[in-house]
């Protein structure tokens, strides 16, 4: 019954559209981005009571919080702004509760010709009110620079607690937390469906590495792929109707196309040396992955047509998990430096290799699905993994997440949740 009663709440929340152009390019590459001066005023209230107040001040701090985490917005709570600062944008609007029942309108302003950019109504329940500020957090972005923004978005990770080691989502910001497995065994590498509506992840249930995956339209976990040797690095292709793996079925451990029933539509690799942790560019249509063939783990870009692989890194002797960003522009990875891994991207030519970590040890980094982001686990706060996010630059590195005694494996999803 609880879960009936909450997604009918989901569905009670709709849109009044209204046409919005973007303004803004944001260059998340340069090191110096400039910030979006921006007000937030409290929505006019239809009955000015104390708890009435409290939801409109829970829907401000809210919607605040998740301009602010964009990372390229500087938010101010009323127009009284510091001197020699120009507003370029408003926001504003109304509120009105019945009982549990709540009614919002929200309005972006453009503040150079107090144009209205976008403009959303919202029905739902006094439980809906972050709901509602992600939504429209996420309309502002799309008005402003022509791209959604992550306020949709949720994270899986691993979360090692007094139950054991575990999968466990959050909310974009680290709330809203939800475990997701209770198998009470080694589980790795989760990693959400393009969609949003699969978690596929690594498990030794069996006493050895098997994939599974999760259904999480019915909370159903299905063995994915289970053959002879290791099945693991399970990444999923664009389209979200397959996902490469490495497989050691024939000895070798190799990469591998599957389809969502484990069936093997196409091998990727025929060696030499362990081939793992691909992940596909934005078309679909090439590979970043590791091997060891060249004497070190290092990266190496597969054309999935022609079958062609060439080396991606030269400098450092311990290159690993990469991930491809929704831009394409650039690759994350992990490079060994002085004993410790710390977080690089480089370009696809292989030009450009930038260190983002120095603090500590740095681990499983993931782009944020619009590409401005990099999510990773870190050991710098306790000597203990936890997780923590930074912007693609390198800039603005903080903790995200402290859940268990170790968070590590994290994977940002799609922003897909509303």
């Amino acid at each position: 019954m609880v879960k009936k009663c909450f997604w009918l709440t989901i569905l009670m929340l709709f849109f009044v559209p209204v046409t919005s152009f973007s303004k803004i390019y944001i260059d998340i590459s340069s090191p110096f981005i400039q910030k979006i001066p921006i007000a937030i005023v409290p929505p006019k209230l239809k009955i000015n009571t104390y708890e009435n107040r409290i939801v409109a001040e829970k829907l401000t701090k809210c919607l605040k919080s998740d301009l602010l985490f964009q990372g390229f917005f500087s938010v101010y709570s009323s127009l009284q702004i510091p001197q020699g600062e120009k507003l370029d944008y408003l926001v504003k609007g109304k509120l009105d509760r019945t009982g549990r029942k709540i009614s919002v309108t929200l309005k972006l302003v453009d503040l150079s010709d107090n144009s209205m950019l976008v403009g959303r109504k919202y029905l739902g329940e006094v439980g809906d009110i972050r709901r509602i500020a992600h939504r429209f957090s996420n309309e502002i972005v799309k008005a402003i620079t022509g791209r959604p923004g992550v306020t949709l978005s949720r994270i899986v990770f691993i979360s090692e607690t007094a139950r054991g080691k575990e999968i466990y989502s959050a909310d974009f910001d680290g709330m809203n937390i939800r475990q997701e497995t209770r198998l009470k065994t080694i589980v790795m590498s989760p990693r959400f469906s393009p969609d949003g509506n699969f978690i596929v992840f690594n498990s030794f249930k069996t006493g050895r590495p098997c994939l599974y995956i999760k259904n999480l339209r019915t909370n159903s976990i299905s063995r994915l792929s289970c053959l002879r040797g290791i099945n693991m690095s399970p990444s999923w292709h664009p389209s979200g109707k397959m996902l490469a793996v490495t497989l050691s079925k024939s000895s070798n451990p190799d990469l591998y196309l599957i389809d969502l029933k484990g069936r093997i539509l196409k091998r990727l690799t025929h060696g030499p040396g362990i081939n793992c942790s691909p992940s596909f560019s934005p078309d679909g249509k090439r590979l970043v992955f590791v091997s060891d063939r060249s004497g070190t783990p290092q990266l190496f870009l597969l054309d999935i047509s022609t079958g062609r692989i060439k080396r991606l890194t030269f400098s450092g002797n311990y290159n690993t998990d990469p991930k491809w960003s929704p831009l394409g522009d650039r690759i994350v990875y992990v490079s060994r430096v002085g004993g410790r891994f710390q977080i690089f991207t480089i370009s696809p030519e292989g030009t450009d290799p930038i260190q983002l970590t120095f603090e500590g040890t740095n681990e499983n980094p993931s782009w944020s699905p619009d590409g401005r982001q990099i999510l990773f686990s870190s050991n710098r706060m306790d000597g203990k993994k936890h997780l923590f996010v930074m912007l693609a630059n390198g800039q603005n590195q903080r903790l995200l997440l402290k859940y268990g005694k170790r968070d590590y494996f994290p994977f940002w999803g799609p922003n897909t949740f509303k």
